[in-house]
């Protein structure tokens, strides 16, 4: 789906940065002139959907913020100092891409919030279509709800929309509260939604997915006694709900399956392939960045300047060289996983001459999950996965542990990545453990890594005692509120 603005909404355009109002309204000044048709309430939905492709959101900062921390990527020398701090989690709280991050996740707060606070009022269309709308808002809602509380923990929680500044100065709520919340918002979702594939948008599919991975997110914590998640009372409860949304995606899901071609899935051209759940997408031919991505340059080497080719014949522009392949992740994979040797190309040709990019140099081998080989200039598509059939096999076989069913799951993964099936007789941790890491190897890249880290009480067994990061305290768990947010909320 395109970004859209200038939409000229009332209510919805009192866009909210966490305790502050961040632009005034424009267009329509009240919602007596808005939210009164079928269109009105469609274009309201679209601007909920618009912030997710934000350069500030997914097109790039939440792919920072949350794969520098991990052995998945570091950065190139000469990037800026508060890049570095996610890289060596020493995160500051006055860090303007943390800032950025608590931002745009409660802009979508307040813009999901318009929709549910004002669709339901519309009389002039069906049931079945304000339900979806409003459906598919409870989802947006959760979702950014569930990235603020993996990343901040504790935060305010907004279910009306903020559209003067006296409404900004909530206090914390608590992990529990926050929680609650997005557990019910997701299965009013799925209450409200059909599961019918609209390109760019969620539906009852994505809801049990997503809640699959936050009942998940609960059961590990509790089970690990990950910090914060000491409020949940029963793991085995959850991860049992886990693998029942889990399988609503696995066996209700219609045309949702496992792509047996693993570039096919990153085609940025390819539409409503079977792996994709819920994405957020941006296309080449916007006319601002934010309408086009920059994303895929942020991975591609630079070599030379040049135009170069892949082994395939891929056509690829030298990028910017600013997120950087870890050896860490690069190594860990079987020489043959075909998530290495054809999501991570190491050889390129420029002309006939062939380079071997070393693991350890300046230019090194580099994910094409990102790659967009008709891109215009430095304009791009890219399609940033948020939830994708894989993640929530892997959701299941988690959820099932060492059983028939789990074994099944997770070996259909590896078959496809051209590997032997798991070891079988694993106890319940060391079968979790390796679920975690094909967890690692399957979707690297892709904002998971630091969130499965965390829900596990990993972040010190992996990233220190294993490759030797160095994490302050502060930030293993969750980052620190925003300065300028506590600055701004007294409340904080």
């Amino acid at each position: 789906m395109k970004r859209i603005t200038q939409l000229g909404l009332a209510a919805a355009v009192a866009l909210l940065a966490g305790c502050s109002l961040q632009e005034e309204p424009y267009g329509f000044n009240s919602t007596t002139n808005f939210y009164k048709t079928e269109a009105d309430a469609n274009a309201a939905l679209v601007y909920a959907y618009a912030i997710l492709p934000e350069i500030e959101y997914y097109s790039r900062n939440f792919i920072l913020i949350t794969e520098l921390p991990t052995e998945n990527i570091t950065l190139k020398p000469d990037a800026g100092a508060s890049n570095f701090e996610f890289d060596r989690l020493a995160v500051r709280p006055d860090n303007p891409e943390l800032t950025t991050a608590w931002r745009y996740a409660y802009i979508g707060v307040n813009r999901a919030n318009a929709v549910i606070a004002n669709v339901p009022g519309i009389t002039e269309m069906s049931d079945a279509s304000r339900n979806q709308l409003v459906g598919e808002a409870h989802f947006l809602r959760a979702l950014h709800y569930f990235n603020i509380v993996r990343l901040f923990g504790t935060a305010p929680v907004h279910t009306t929309p903020v559209t003067s500044l006296d409404q900004t100065s909530s206090a914390r709520a608590t992990m529990q509260e926050i929680y609650a919340l997005i557990t019910d918002d997701l299965k009013k979702s799925i209450e409200l939604t059909d599961a019918v594939r609209r390109d760019g948008r969620a539906n009852k599919v994505a809801a049990w997915g997503l809640l699959a991975k936050v009942d998940l997110t609960l059961a590990s914590g509790k089970a690990t006694n990950s910090p914060g998640y000491d409020f949940v009372p029963n793991a085995d409860a959850l991860y049992a709900e886990a693998k029942t949304y889990a399988g609503n995606v696995l066996t209700n899901s219609g045309s949702y399956g496992l792509d047996p071609s693993l570039k096919a899935i990153f085609d940025v051209d390819k539409k409503n392939g079977p792996e994709h759940i819920f994405d957020v997408a941006t296309d080449r031919s916007g006319l601002s960045e934010g309408n086009y991505s920059k994303l895929p340059l942020m991975f591609i080497p630079y070599i030379d300047g040049a135009v170069f080719k892949l082994a395939d014949s891929t056509s690829v522009r030298s990028g910017y060289n600013h997120f950087v392949t870890e050896p860490a992740l690069y190594n860990s994979f079987a020489a043959d996983d075909k998530r290495k040797t054809e999501l991570i190309p190491s050889r390129v040709y420029v002309g006939n001459k062939e380079t071997v990019l070393s693991i350890t140099g300046y230019s090194r081998p580099f994910t094409r999950k990102y790659l967009d080989p008709k891109q215009v200039g430095e304009q791009t598509s890219a399609n940033t996965p948020v939830l994708r059939y894989s993640d929530v096999l892997l959701l299941y076989a988690e959820a099932c542990g060492p059983t028939a069913e789990g074994y099944a799951a997770v070996n259909r993964i590896r078959t496809r990545a051209g590997l032997a099936n798991l070891q079988p007789g694993l106890s319940v941790t060391a079968f979790r453990d390796a679920i975690l890491q094909e967890r690692a190897w399957e979707l690297a890249f892709e904002g998971n890594r630091l969130f499965d880290l965390r829900r596990t009480h990993k972040m010190e067994e992996v990233l220190v005692q294993k490759y030797g990061k160095t994490i302050q305290p502060d930030n293993a768990y969750f980052f620190a509120t925003p300065t300028r947010e506590t600055d701004l909320n007294p409340n904080l």
